[in-house]
């Protein structure tokens, strides 16, 4: 079962990563100063095979948009699946919370948590990631986003930088999950 959850948040992590950079509108827009979360859901058929992708964002009005599997992906994600008769799905999410830490993050009923994680992020007038800190992490598998990934990306800077030197502290929550049904 470790096995199938490391293949399972491996897969995840690379699928997220693809949508994220084929579906740049959000990522250009991060906001540091109001909540917002996005994901990445791929559901594998009965046969492991990945059947959908679906990319969806609070930053966006226009809904879900779907995402590509790349063959290596598909590969990892047929491997990955668990037994024959099975729907899954995986989910890759990420979500920001401004000022205080966030609470624990609740998961619909039927949802497994592979893993997850915070990051504590200082985030400059610019909208760059000045400090990052791993503030909490659960369940047997890590995501593989981690500070380097956090401080990476680019915030919207504050209105009015260039007369503020204050910089905003935001926490980062993320988390691998998946669901399974059996097929009838």
């Amino acid at each position: 079962m470790l096995k199938l959850a490391a293949l399972l948040v491996a897969s995840a992590t690379a699928l997220a990563a693809s949508a994220a950079t084929a579906t740049s509108t959000s990522t250009d827009k991060l906001v540091s100063n109001s909540s917002w979360w996005e994901r990445v859901t791929v559901t594998l058929d009965g046969d492991g095979s990945p059947e959908a992708c679906r990319y969806e964002t609070s930053l966006s009005a226009s809904g879900a948009e779907a995402c590509d599997v790349d063959s290596g992906q598909a590969a990892i994600a047929k491997h990955a699946s668990a037994s024959k008769g099975e729907v899954t799905r995986i989910t890759f999410e990420r979500r920001f919370t401004p000022g205080q830490a966030p609470a624990k993050p609740d998961l619909a009923v039927g949802d497994t948590l592979l893993g997850g994680q915070i990051l504590s992020l200082a985030i400059d007038p610019h909208g760059a990631v000045k400090g990052c800190e791993i503030v909490a992490a659960s369940g047997a598998m890590r995501p593989e986003y981690g500070c380097a990934d956090a401080q990476a990306e680019k915030f919207q800077a504050s209105a009015g930088a260039a007369q503020h030197a204050e910089q905003r502290n935001g926490y980062m929550t993320i988390l691998v999950y998946g669901h399974s049904e059996h097929m009838v």
